[in-house]
């Protein structure tokens, strides 16, 4: 390096000089946090493997992960967002610097245990928080660890960002396991992931017998069927990035009543929130065709707070894939691609600078939320590659405390790619 020189900003707020040396000597104590509760960490994950609770039922799993935090003194609350399984862990130098968040997870799929390697997502963020609190001896900042229920379902932190608990956050990182083809999203047009919300749809109409006197019956299932092939024609003229797909989730009782109830329920996705307005206005339009035309009744309601797309940090990004690339876990460059599945980061990302990194779990590609990925999640790759992964989070807040005017191209990209998406 030509200028191993960092500035570092004291508790009083002013600027003083740090060699190099003192940097790296704060990289390697993350390092070594990391190192010594590599086995404690281990058998945390494995806990949470063995134990799959689905979302907002995760009991057992969370509070050993904030016992695990708190016990390695971090300041823990719990039952955040009032949320039961939800907790948010502190460590801090000061009332000054930035504050720096990771997003653990531990839900698992209803019957398939866990099948999206959440056990493995909680103890990378649970890690890196550990490397960070060991390198603020001197370095002044906040390290917050957020556990983070129902990803797979709810969405912990659809309601979590509602009721404020990211707010005050400089930088958000996480990482999900992934097959051979995972890379960290510093590209534009990479790490995307879509727009995404429930919504139920309910007919009401009038019993009757089908065969002595139908004319006196209302049909709530045909009313729910004009819903089917209205959004079948819409999807002739939507963005090729969107996506309707639903169920009948109540059709009626037997054929030869008239059916007075029917209830289905749709998810409805795009690139951005504002295209997914859009698009469940039109929703609710043909709900409501549906109902002038049959004479049913219609409740259409969103169930659950929507997942926004997911803004990824570029800056942010770029940072963290320097310090995978200096622990050793090299991924092929990311690319441009189209977002397809949806998650409840994409909040957090409308309020808080940040990146999700992927990481290979596995050497080859499979299927997702399969037995494959159950025991790959339990397994000596998925092991060392997530503590790698914690170690370059942890790496990554450590250069934004020493250098919290990094900070501010971080900021600047997190202003101008929100403003893009809501324009």
């Amino acid at each position: 390096m030509a200028d191993s020189t960092v500035r570092v900003r004291t508790l009083e707020g002013n600027d003083y000089v740090a060699e190099g040396a003192v940097l790296a000597a704060e990289r390697d104590a993350a390092v070594a946090a990391i190192d010594e509760a590599t086995s404690d960490l281990v058998t945390l994950s494995k806990f949470i493997h063995a134990n799959p609770e689905i979302a907002m039922q995760e009991h057992k799993c969370s509070t050993a992960c904030a016992d695990f935090l708190q016990s390695r003194g971090f300041e823990v609350s719990r039952g955040v967002g009032d949320l039961p399984t939800a907790f948010e862990a502190d460590a801090r130098n000061g009332e000054s610097g930035p504050r720096i968040a990771y997003l653990s997870e531990y839900d698992a799929l209803p019957g398939v245990g866990h099948g999206c390697g959440h056990n493995l997502i909680a103890i990378a963020g649970i890690g890196a928080g550990l490397g960070l609190k060991a390198a603020l001896a001197h370095l002044p900042g906040r390290v917050s660890v957020f556990g983070t229920p129902a990803e797979e379902a709810l969405g912990g932190k659809v309601i979590m960002a509602d009721k404020g608990h990211f707010e005050g956050i400089d930088a958000a990182m996480g990482a999900h396991p992934d097959t051979i083809e995972a890379v960290c999203p510093t590209v534009e047009g990479s790490g995307q992931a879509l727009a995404c919300q429930e919504v139920r749809i309910e007919f009401r109409g009038k019993a009757a017998h089908a065969a002595a006197d139908p004319y006196n019956g209302i049909n709530a299932h045909d009313a729910l069927i004009q819903v089917f092939n209205g959004v079948s024609y819409l999807r002739q003229h939507i963005k090729s990035d969107a996506r309707f797909h639903g169920i009948i989730t109540h059709g009626g009782d037997v054929p030869n009543v008239i059916p007075h109830y029917a209830a289905g329920e749709f998810y409805v996705r795009a690139q951005t929130r504002k295209y997914m307005d859009e698009l469940v206005a039109k929703l609710k339009a043909i709900g409501e065709g549906a109902a002038s035309m049959t004479g049913a009744t219609l409740t259409f309601t969103l169930p659950s707070g929507a997942n926004y797309d997911m803004i990824t940090n570029y800056a942010l990004a770029g940072k963290l894939k320097r310090n995978l690339d200096e622990v050793g876990l090299t991924m092929p460059e990311a690319k441009a691609e189209e977002g397809s599945g949806s998650s409840d980061w994409g909040n957090v990302s409308y309020l808080v600078p940040s990146v999700e990194t992927s990481y290979p779990i596995l050497d080859h590609v499979c299927t997702w939320h399969s037995q494959e990925v159950v025991d790959a999640a339990n397994s000596e790759m998925g092991y060392t590659n997530t503590i790698l992964v914690a170690k370059a989070m942890a790496l990554t807040g450590v250069d934004l405390l020493a250098d919290p005017s990094a900070l501010v191209e971080i900021k600047d990209q997190f202003k101008v790619a929100r403003a893009a998406r809501e324009a």
